[in-house]
């Protein structure tokens, strides 16, 4: 079974929310063998098909484009982002066994 991941031909990664039974998840995506699309072949990672690769890529490729001219802005860091991760990674001190 190739893919689980429901996705739009687009690529983008698709779920039941609100008003529609596949609403896009906004900036994220599956291509490939983890993504289905429901198209046959738009899964597949090139393997059985290098159109289906060039195509249904492509057309990922030129959606994630799209989305990232229309929205560049990531959402900010807390300022303290960085710490609360060294902290827990200082606690893993090597011991001696």
């Amino acid at each position: 079974m190739m893919g689980g991941i429901p996705a739009n031909y687009h690529g983008q990664v698709v779920a039941p929310y609100k008003t529609s039974p596949e609403e896009v998840v906004p900036g994220l995506y599956a291509v490939g063998e983890c993504a289905c699309v429901s198209v046959h072949g738009a899964n597949r990672l090139g393997t059985n098909s290098l159109l289906d690769i060039v195509v249904f890529g492509r057309a990922a490729g030129n959606q994630i484009i799209e989305d990232l001219t229309r929205n560049n802005h990531h959402k900010p860091l807390p300022q303290a982002a960085a710490e609360q991760t060294l902290t827990r990674l200082c606690a893993w001190k090597p011991r001696k066994w």
